[in-house]
């Protein structure tokens, strides 16, 4: 059923995604994108994840109205406890670790708001309809970028069939326009993919015309980095953060150095 959330006709709406445990970030985006005189934030999930502050960033969400997906690492933090067995055959240790640092610390009342996060949103904004999912309308474990063939472009725009998707998981910002539907993906506030950790978000504009403004927003890393050891957490983790990759380039470029 689609969960439709109707406002003003606002100007202006920020798009934020794949916050993973990262508040220092997620509080660097929000301030900034107020001075724009933005008062809604939509986020395309994976709020959890390899970063310190799980609970802080889901009060941060749940205290600033932020409008939510669930992401798929969200589902998998989400139900570790009855997939746990199965994660471990299948996953990288420290991905595994990731998963259940994150549940073992959520409160009853995190859990609870996490189980009722929807996996879509529609949300009506100034006379358009924006269609918000993790991935992609018809998986939300779905990359959509570069890679996206035109049919699956077209089969993803049909099955949502609004104005907007804004999706994320890619940690990578693009935009593509397929028919009459513009696709967005922020990138990630929190834990970036492309080599550079400085947080990334996206406003966009409705008025006359149509505006997409991209943003990388660099936040205070120490408070950051200073809990990631404080919580003797991996230093494959605050080698992410601090050099804006992936796990598996961690590993591989931790490897390198010895």
């Amino acid at each position: 059923m689609t969960d439709s959330d109707r406002f003003p006709s606002f100007q202006r709406i920020a798009l934020i995604s794949d916050i993973h445990g990262n508040l220092p970030a997620l509080e660097a985006v929000y301030h900034h994108a107020i001075q724009f005189g933005v008062i809604i934030f939509l986020n395309a999930g994976d709020t959890l994840g390899y970063g310190p502050f799980p609970n802080e960033c889901l009060n941060f969400l749940r205290s600033h109205h932020i409008i939510s997906v669930i992401g798929d690492y969200d589902l998998k933090v989400l139900h570790y406890p009855e997939k746990e067995d199965k994660f471990k055959m299948q996953k990288n240790a420290l991905r595994v670790l990731s998963f259940q640092w994150a549940h073992d610390r959520l409160s009853e009342e995190n859990l609870q708001y996490l189980q009722q996060l929807p996996l879509f949103r529609e949300v009506d904004f100034a006379g358009k309809t924006l269609y918000l999912t993790h991935g992609a309308p018809l998986n939300i474990k779905t990359h959509l970028g570069s890679l996206t063939t035109r049919q699956e472009w077209l089969d993803n725009q049909r099955e949502a069939g609004t104005d907007f998707i804004i999706t994320g998981n890619s940690h990578r910002f693009w935009k593509e326009k397929i028919e009459n539907s513009n696709f967005i993906n922020p990138g990630s506030v929190g834990r970036q993919d492309d080599g550079d950790p400085r947080a990334s978000y996206a406003i966009l504009s409705i008025g006359k015309f149509i505006q997409i403004n991209h943003f990388r927003i660099a936040y205070d890393l120490p408070p950051l980095i200073n809990k990631l050891q404080a919580y003797n957490l991996p230093a494959q983790f605050i080698y992410m953060f601090k050099n804006g990759v992936n796990l598996e380039q961690a590993l591989e470029e931790l490897s390198q150095d010895h």
